[in-house]
């Protein structure tokens, strides 16, 4: 998963830099080491997307509470390390990236979940009511959906070009074999960062279309706002499947309730009813993915934090 996501020329640095690493540093180094390869590791396994997505921040937000309680605070030979390195710099300014990913990949949650839950009580008025007028109701949801996908957008393309500052960055050890091992880890969880967020992201701006229920001129409209997607190049598309059903489940509601022969109203009332109750339950899967992905990524965020103010600790003592 992780891996294969990577442009060809990180890829390539990054294998580079898979090596073992000397633990005279501090044991924490082995124990993180171990955690980035776990998370690695996840790609090859057989989960489904939200099910990768959830470890890989279980074990992200797992490193950078090693980092940011053990490595940093409690060795000062790690911190005198990380000052000789001349990563401070570099460090700082990858985090701060980091953290505003992070930030907006959790606010994309929050606001998924809180346009599901408005379209929810949209559904549960038109069953209750006996109108399936919803049109409007979805269409406000997709173009809710469309700006989420913008800023998704945007946050892809920081983490991308955080990448390369990554890349460009020189970011030496030297001849001193633990500055050098210190280096090593640091890269490699900076790379690990990235490619869980860029995970999130992905997952967050799918599904990339709706299928077999685009033959309705409204909806038609709609499938437009979900078709566009976002241009991932080399990476793996990760998709929720719980967003995917429930706006399966959209589409076909609006194609029976926007029918323009509806001699057979009773059935098609019916017809509808069935939908709208399938598509509830539909959007409280969504629901409940959303608070757990929102959860996920809000220990990471915390963590991060305490990792980042750890840095600012060792350069300001």
């Amino acid at each position: 998963m992780y891996v294969s996501s990577l442009s060809p020329r990180l890829h390539r640095a990054y294998k580079a830099r898979c090596v073992s690493l000397p633990v005279r540093l501090h044991p924490s180094v082995r124990r993180i080491q171990e955690l980035v390869s776990k998370v690695r590791a996840l790609g090859s396994s057989s989960l489904e997307s939200k099910t990768m997505v959830r470890d890989g921040l279980s074990g992200l937000t797992e490193i950078y509470r090693c980092l940011s309680e053990d490595l940093f605070k409690s060795s000062s030979e790690t911190q005198q390390a990380l000052l000789n390195s001349g990563l401070m710099d570099e460090l700082l300014e990858v985090s701060s990236k980091y953290l505003e990913v992070c930030g907006g990949a959790k606010d994309g949650a929050s606001r998924i979940k809180k346009s599901v839950v408005e379209l929810q009580s949209a559904l549960r008025r038109s069953k209750k009511g006996g109108e399936f007028s919803l049109k409007s109701d979805v269409e406000a949801y997709m173009a809710s959906r469309k700006e989420i996908k913008k800023e998704v957008k945007k946050y892809m393309v920081m983490s991308k070009e955080t990448d390369a500052c990554l890349e460009s960055s020189v970011w030496c050890g030297g001849d001193d074999q633990d500055v050098s091992a210190l280096v090593r880890m640091m890269q490699d969880t900076s790379v690990i960062t990235s490619l869980v967020l860029r995970t999130v992201l992905s997952l967050l701006s799918s599904p990339k279309g709706l299928k077999n229920h685009n033959q309705h001129k409204g909806w038609g409209i709609v499938m437009k706002l979900v078709k566009k997607g976002i241009d991932h190049h080399h990476e793996k598309d990760f998709s929720c499947i719980e967003l995917e059903a429930m706006e399966a489940e959209l589409g076909k509601l609006v194609e029976v309730t926007t029918r323009e022969d509806q001699e057979e109203e009773k059935e098609t009332s019916e017809e509808a009813s069935e939908m709208i109750q399938c598509a509830v339950v539909r959007s409280k899967d969504v629901e409940a993915a959303m608070e757990e992905l929102e959860e996920g990524i809000e220990g990471l965020f915390k963590v991060m934090i305490q990792a980042r103010v750890s840095l600012l600790n060792i350069l300001s003592a």
